[in-house]
């Protein structure tokens, strides 16, 4: 199988590290072969005629699109286009609105999308999809799972994500537990994963209370328990997490959880080896078994 996978490739930040290249890399071990278009590059470098003709053009050596993200992208960019077109919509759109003139077309075999809220958005917005849309989560990469259990770590707890009004908020009480870091990035921002006992996981806004990021993947692939405000049933059953993650209701049940595990260390222990095996599951390599599956069934049913 050959496909034409549509995101943004190029991507560049301090370490060059994007989600895109390990899920090349992934459908490359699955035997799918790729031809990459970076759209926000292309219309940067050239205009939104030259992204249609492009694509075009590389679809007539492949059996099927893979459009991951297409923020902004409008749907006559694939007028031409007579493969199947499969579409992974990344962000939560009951938060965001950027490819609604997408979904709002009839131009997808499937669509995956970032959480089961977004589903109810599709149900609510984009009937026509509801019976050709399923939900993907995040995942990892395989080479980034370091588990040293009996690794010297030099923090107790830490929030090392974007912060918001809500998060600082639910933090403040526990701050004299956890130590807040900004602006690591890459082997940085890992590098302190692995130096953390604990991580801790609370949603960056009330109207996305199902979202489960990709940090609590590396925070669990570097040997970190997660500490999460209340995390969707329906997700952790998808990953088998029900075990390896604690939940709390509310900031103060939060400051008193950490207390408990602070005093009880080897709660801690514990949880490290309920997550090891969970977190081998969990990796873009087992993500894109699920695309590939869906890519088969689509060109089957051509």
């Amino acid at each position: 199988m050959k496909i034409l996978y549509i995101a943004v490739h190029n991507y560049k930040n301090e370490t060059n590290w994007r989600t895109e290249g390990q899920i090349n890399s992934s459908f490359n071990k699955h035997g799918i072969e790729t031809i990459k278009i970076d759209y926000r590059k292309t219309i940067k470098e050239s205009n939104t005629e030259v992204l249609k003709e492009l694509i075009y053009e590389k679809s007539l050596l492949t059996d099927l699109i893979f459009l991951q993200r297409g923020n902004k992208l409008t749907p006559d960019l694939f007028n031409k286009i007579q493969i199947p077109i499969v579409f992974w919509s990344t962000e939560p759109i009951n938060l965001k609105s950027d490819v609604d003139y997408l979904l709002s077309s009839k131009i997808f075999s499937w669509v995956f999308v970032h959480t089961y809220s977004c589903m109810d958005r599709i149900h609510k917005d984009f009937s026509h999809l509801k019976n050709k849309t399923s939900v993907i989560h995040n995942a990892i990469s395989e080479d980034k799972i370091n588990i040293n259990k009996h690794k010297k770590r030099n923090y107790f707890a830490i929030f090392n994500r974007k912060t918001s009004l809500r998060r600082i908020l639910w933090l403040w009480p526990s701050r004299n537990y956890i130590q807040k870091i900004r602006g690591h990035f890459g082997e940085k921002y890992f590098s302190d994963l692995a130096n953390s006992f604990i991580s801790i996981n609370i949603h960056f806004s009330s109207k996305n209370l199902d979202d489960f990021e990709t940090g609590i993947f590396e925070a669990m692939a570097s040997g970190c328990i997660v500490v999460s405000e209340n995390l969707d049933s329906r997700t952790l059953n998808d990953l088998s997490m029900n075990e390896c993650i604690i939940q709390v209701k509310s900031r103060k049940e939060l400051k008193s959880k950490l207390k408990y595990l602070k005093d009880n260390p080897n709660i801690i222990s514990d949880y490290q080896k309920k997550t090891e095996p969970i977190i081998k599951k969990n990796t873009w390599f087992y993500r894109v078994e699920k695309f590939k599956n869906k890519f088969e069934e689509v060109l089957s049913s051509k």
